[in-house]
């Protein structure tokens, strides 16, 4: 009779020693035109994801807010070859589907389709990458559609709350602007500024392309030059990274809902561009702050406080200098004690070294959760994508763990006295404007706007 082993339920498991994960490799080759191909080859499902992306997204909007989304939506609208409802029932047809978009710093084509029709899937990627047309009845129907979610995001406290603070933060930067455009922009959006800036970014050495799944790279690359090799290379226009003129003092700033029963909070200024090198310490200092349930922010104000359901903080890495922010929704009465709480986190990031049990925790936390957003095709897709648009090396992911458990510290506080500036914050807060502005003045100034962004004077 064998003895019975009993376990004590009631102690945790002692956590192992986090390790790097090796980032699965990948096939690369760039044609002669300047398209650059990539493959990471996964045969345990029948099924392939391919995303043609584009670099250059709503970074390049100018004058016309909703440029590139606009364009990247109307990307499968329509070609010489097929209408959107074509392209659409062709792929579907096929058991797969497609779609397109456009973010800051790209526009992308993607689909998935079983690997036994990739062949049929490859022509119609190709069409819609090399032949939109943008036919004026789709545009118009996309034009209406775009207005009506605009007009509907309008009733969102959070998405005012953001619109306003990316204005305040940074003030005549392309990121001032929202992404997906103004009623006013959109409706004005002619079908020769879709062209033009099609004619511009989309270009084979402009673009990249990465295949995840059930494909052989030689099965790949001989699909890609069949339908791309003799396409050729353009001009693209080019400028220089944009300067952030970020407020130089603390802003207050209320989006008017007179009916609100809570508050939607911002608070934060410029943050860092993805390049950086001190991306990850800065990104595992903002784990700290509020980028995880166990964080400051979010055991004050919603565990200790119950101010809110849940707080966090970002730090948004883009081409350019992105946004940082922390922010919650709370009960009305409460706002500036939160606004008071969240600038107090920020502050004690800075005063204070961090503690090695907290610094220890949030480490295993970060690390443990690294393999898990890596398992699927489309999670190694989307790294791969980070590392071609933003040059990381293909070598990044291999190494990212050990990054961060060789954070110290004195990391934590050094990028957080560089990046940190509770003396210049924005303070953003959709809701009731007139109560707003009472219990929000003793951080400075209110300034009071209407949901579409027009100042109300004397409030």
């Amino acid at each position: 009779m064998t003895d019975t082993i009993f376990f004590d339920r009631t102690v945790p498991p002692k956590s192992g020693t986090p390790k790097d994960v090796t980032f699965p490799d990948y096939f690369e080759a760039t044609l002669s035109n300047g398209l650059k191909v990539v493959v990471y080859q996964r045969s345990d499902l029948p099924m392939i994801t391919i995303n043609a992306v584009i670099r250059g997204g709503a970074y390049y909007d100018g004058t016309k807010p909703g440029l590139a989304t606009m364009m990247g939506e109307m990307l499968i609208k329509g070609t010489s070859r097929r209408t959107a409802m074509q392209i659409v029932d062709e792929i579907e047809y096929l058991g797969g589907s497609i779609g397109s978009n456009a973010g800051w710093d790209t526009t992308s084509v993607g689909l998935t389709i079983l690997s036994k029709h990739v062949v049929q899937a490859m022509d119609v990627l190709a069409d819609v990458i090399r032949s939109a047309s943008f036919p004026e009845e789709e545009l118009e129907r996309t034009r209406e559609q775009r207005v009506a979610a605009i007009m509907q995001r309008l009733s969102n406290p959070g998405i005012l709350a953001m619109n306003q603070f990316q204005k305040a933060v940074f003030g005549s930067h392309p990121y001032a602007q929202p992404s997906e455009g103004t009623q006013q922009s959109i409706r004005t959006l002619e079908r020769a500024s879709i062209q033009n800036f099609y004619a511009d970014r989309c270009h084979p050495n402009n673009m990249f392309l990465v295949a995840v799944g059930d494909i052989a790279p030689e099965k790949m690359m001989r699909l890609t030059e069949e339908h791309f090799a003799n396409w050729e290379s353009g001009n693209i226009s080019t400028q220089s990274p944009a300067e952030v003129h970020a407020p130089e003092k603390m802003l207050v700033h209320v989006v008017d809902r007179p009916q609100a029963v809570q508050s939607s909070l911002l608070v934060g200024h410029e943050g860092i561009d993805r390049r950086n090198e001190d991306y990850i310490p800065v990104a595992l200092m903002n784990t700290i702050l509020g980028g995880y349930f166990g964080s400051r922010l979010n055991l004050n104000l919603r565990e200790d406080k119950g101010f809110t359901y849940g707080a966090s903080s970002r730090f948004e890495g883009r081409q350019c200098i992105g946004p940082f922010f922390a922010g919650a929704e709370v009960r009305n009465e409460v706002t500036d004690a939160a606004v008071a709480e969240i600038i107090s986190e920020i502050t004690r990031m800075l005063d204070e070294r961090v503690g090695e049990d907290e610094l220890s925790g949030v480490k295993r936390y970060v690390t443990g959760n690294f393999p898990i957003q890596i398992e699927t095709p489309v999670q190694v897709a989307q790294r791969i994508v980070n590392i071609e648009l933003y040059g990381l090396g293909k070598a990044y992911y291999n190494t990212y763990n050990s990054k961060v458990l060789e954070t110290s510290a004195d990391d934590i506080l050094r990028v957080a006295h560089y990046y940190l500036h509770p003396d210049r914050l924005t303070i953003v807060a959709a809701g009731r404007g007139t109560e707003l502005h009472n219990t929000l003045a003793r951080f400075g100034q209110v300034e009071v706007f209407t949901p579409d962004g027009e100042k109300i004077p004397n409030v």
